[in-house]
């Protein structure tokens, strides 16, 4: 949920969702000032991403096409997959920002090889469930016939940030409940799974007071974005925030949240939810962090978790 706002520097008092939503609707996303963050640039600073190949592509959804990227690395048999989705408040993000882009070329040059999915934003009159179904056509895609990254079904994974966490876990409940082919394990990065944002604990408050982030997500904030995403089915919405739901048969979950974040908050509950519904949770604290810190390019540490998370679960299974 890392936005790119005039925001920037706001406090939990002064931001206003609903305006920036209207406002963003109205004049589009902002110019992302960062500079090197293209795939030369990217390389140059670390050349074990040379090899990965990227190739865009279309696929059909039943909302139109949905544009994935995916990554392969030449000098690597893909044997591990992983559909991934960005994050941005349901509203902004894109499969170019680094959270998707070098977040899946770092993970396919370590023979993880990605499709990067870039799915429709709730502006303009969308809501639920077009995001989500977005993410389900792609991995509809992706475990099919098509087998664009070379893995078995029984080696193929499904996760996202922020947002992106939120639509991956909803879509995973989804195929399971259709009797479609369902991930072999749940990647999510600071994720929300609750519509309303759980009590913080006074460890995670004295993390923020102490590596303060520029925009608070407080209840109000995170109300907005996801009252925006839910639009008029909101008392419809199923899979929108699974952490609302009851915990049932779900595969191997990764959590992945940033100390000095309010989503945190979420991200904990659902580890014991899934842990008191007797299922698989592996759930960790990135140290120093603040929300999106995926989005921040070079740092393998932030990557670490959930690439030894998939390489523990291939030597295992």
């Amino acid at each position: 949920m890392r936005l790119q706002t005039a925001a920037q520097g706001s406090t939990m008092t002064d931001f206003d969702a609903v305006a920036f939503i209207r406002e963003l609707e109205q004049t589009g996303p902002t110019e992302d000032a960062r500079t090197g963050l293209d795939t030369e640039s990217l390389v140059a600073a670390d050349p074990t991403l040379s090899g990965v190949v990227v190739t865009d592509a279309l696929v059909a959804g039943p909302h139109g096409d949905v544009p994935v990227r995916v990554y392969v690395d030449r000098a690597i048999p893909p044997t591990i997959g992983l559909v991934w989705v960005h994050g941005g408040a349901f509203i902004g993000g894109t499969i170019d920002m680094p959270e998707a882009h070098w977040v899946s070329l770092y993970m396919a040059s370590r023979g993880i090889a990605v499709v990067s999915v870039e799915y429709r934003k709730a502006l303009h009159g969308v809501h639920y469930p077009v995001p989500l179904d977005d993410v389900v056509a792609a991995w509809l895609w992706v475990a099919g016939d098509a087998r664009p990254l070379g893995a078995t079904i029984d080696r193929l994974h499904l996760g996202g940030a922020s947002a992106g966490a939120t639509l991956a876990a909803g879509a995973t409940a989804r195929l399971r409940d259709e009797g479609l082919p369902v991930p072999a394990s749940l990647i999510l990065a600071y994720p929300l799974l609750h519509r309303e944002l759980p009590e913080l604990g006074q460890d995670l408050l004295a993390a923020l007071a102490t590596n303060p982030p520029p925009i608070n997500f407080t209840p109000a904030v995170v109300e907005a974005f996801n009252a925006n995403y839910l639009g008029p089915a909101a008392g419809e919405a199923r899979y929108a925030f699974l952490g609302d739901t009851a915990i049932r048969n779900l595969p191997p979950v990764l959590i992945v949240n940033a100390e000095a974040d309010e989503l945190r908050a979420s991200g904990e509950r659902f580890a014991r939810q899934l842990a008191e519904g007797g299922l698989e949770v592996t759930c960790t604290t990135q140290a120093g962090s603040q929300h999106g810190f995926l989005d921040q390019p070079g740092d393998a540490n932030a990557v670490a978790a959930m690439t030894g998370f998939l390489a523990h679960m291939h030597r295992l299974r």
